[in-house]
């Protein structure tokens, strides 16, 4: 594996991608950010019944004991409210490796915000509501709750059922287990075999969203915006949410359905509608599930022949011809080999975003370099961004690949600036700038990227070549 490539657990335990889908769980990096968090709302869903049964019932226990806690308290700070606070204050379980910080650290929730959340939620039993997802409600209006907290709010209810869910797949995968403490209890859990010392945690596929909908306004907004069974509902009893954007309005929708049981019930409604549907991993439009399935098979199926490079120290032109050649042949896998369809939702409607492409050029240039036992490697910061080409030898030669779609609306900023800071930094003038043609590829785009390479080459300077690759949706054979 090349220096910075993101590893994902099938890759660390050297185990076929496709057989570790098979478990349910996320195949996320281990050395880099997974941004996806855990929703709360879509615990029971999981089509794992046995997590799904352990999950729902652990998150419903914890709350209605929240709840039973508060409906008796009789003022602030008494013990009731304490042992509530308690029951309220995560400490953050790091080993699933989701969210922002790559798994290593987390947020839990503070003083101030489990104190607003106390005194809201009591107001709220006040009303008769013994729901568990009333926190969730809660959630949504308070400003320092993040999809992080959320998800670690989550992980640390469910530790235990993810615990028996990895075990599950490890014995399924025949991946070796030892004990581990997590949150007082023990359980047989895998090592992470970057950091033996730490635990793993699998997290199944199907309870997470790129953002939970306890930190997502937007699609909470939407939803009562587009729903017509909650539409006028919502209107008539908590405002129309969705014109809501300071605080101070979406504090007055909080106002409103804390005036009566029906209201803050109709607000759970409106929530639950919002989180219809988890992530959707396959078609991965955000990219943050690294292809470590096309990058075990690419350069078997699609080989490309780099002998002549192989097995010794480069020169600078010879490592820019490598780099060509790759890149060469990563235009010929997208506009003739089918991997056009890497670019794209399965309706083909919808181009993935600048991330996932640029994690599939990465993926398919550390295949090439190992397939031809290269002294050159890709380098990259998680496996996106601009890819940093180095001699493996620690020779000072360096040629970048920067990658992005043409609906950039930057594109020639892209080129005539962006780019040629990477290369500062990096102490090269060899750089190829892939420019994926997904369309909005508009005259005036390709006016100004001829335009910059112009008064590179007018000033003596080094121009880096520009390449154009047509990742547009292509016909079958048939329907040409």
């Amino acid at each position: 594996m090349s220096k910075g490539e993101p590893i994902t657990i099938s890759m660390a335990f050297q185990i076929n991608p496709e057989e570790f889908d098979k478990t349910g769980a996320l195949d996320v990096t281990l050395n880099c950010d997974t941004q996806l968090f855990i929703d709360p709302l879509l615990l029971g869903e999981s089509s794992n019944e046995k997590f799904a049964e352990c999950a729902n019932f652990a998150y419903t226990k914890r709350f209605e004991q929240i709840a039973t806690i508060l409906s008796a308290s009789t003022g602030p700070d008494d013990l009731a409210e304490r042992s509530a606070k308690k029951l309220l204050n995560f400490h953050e379980v790091p080993y699933t490796h989701l969210g922002y910080s790559s798994g290593t650290t987390g947020s839990g929730f503070g003083t101030l915000l489990i104190g607003n959340l106390i005194t809201n939620a009591k107001q709220v039993i006040a009303l008769g509501i013994r729901d568990p997802d009333l926190f969730v409600g809660l959630s949504i209006f308070e400003g320092g709750v993040g999809p992080d907290r959320i998800s670690d709010m989550t992980t640390n209810i469910v530790s235990d059922c993810l615990a028996k869910f990895t075990l599950e797949g490890c014995t399924k995968l025949g991946i070796p287990t030892k004990e581990f403490v997590i949150s007082g209890s023990k359980y047989q859990l895998p090592s992470n075999p970057l950091k033996p010392q730490e635990p793993l945690l699998f997290v199944p596929r199907d309870i997470v969203r790129d953002l939970p909908v306890a930190a997502d306004w937007d699609s909470i907004a939407r939803s009562a915006r587009e729903s017509e069974d909650l539409k006028e509902r919502v209107s008539s009893q908590i405002g129309e949410i969705w014109r809501a954007k300071t605080r101070k309005e979406k504090e007055s929708t909080l106002k409103r359905a804390l005036q009566s049981k029906e209201s803050f019930d109709l607000l759970l409604d409106l929530i639950r509608a919002a989180a219809d549907e988890p992530y959707d991993v396959e078609n991965d439009h955000r990219g943050e599930l690294y292809p470590a399935e096309l990058r075990r098979r690419i350069a078997n199926a699609e080989p490309l022949d780099l002998a002549h490079f192989s097995g010794r120290a480069l020169t600078l032109d010879e490592a820019e011809d490598v780099v060509r050649k790759i890149i060469d042949q990563f235009k010929n896998l997208i506009e003739n080999k089918g991997l056009w369809k890497e670019l794209w939702n399965d309706k083909m409607s919808r181009a993935r975003l600048e991330k996932a492409m640029q994690r599939l050029f990465y993926a398919v240039a550390v295949a090439y370099c190992e397939a031809n036992n290269l002294d050159i490697s890709p380098e990259s910061d998680a496996g996106c961004g601009p890819v940093d080409f180095k001699i493996s030898s620690g020779a000072r030669i360096k040629i970048l690949a920067e990658l992005k779609r043409s609906s950039n609306p930057k594109l020639a900023d892209g080129y005539a600036k962006q780019l040629e800071a990477y290369k500062g930094a990096e102490g090269t003038t060899r750089a190829f700038y892939i420019v994926i043609d997904i369309g909005g590829l508009s005259p005036a785009k390709l006016r100004d990227l001829s335009n910059a390479k112009s008064e590179r080459q007018k000033e003596g300077l080094h121009a880096s070549e520009i390449v154009f690759i047509d990742g547009m949706p292509q016909k079958s054979a048939s329907k040409r």
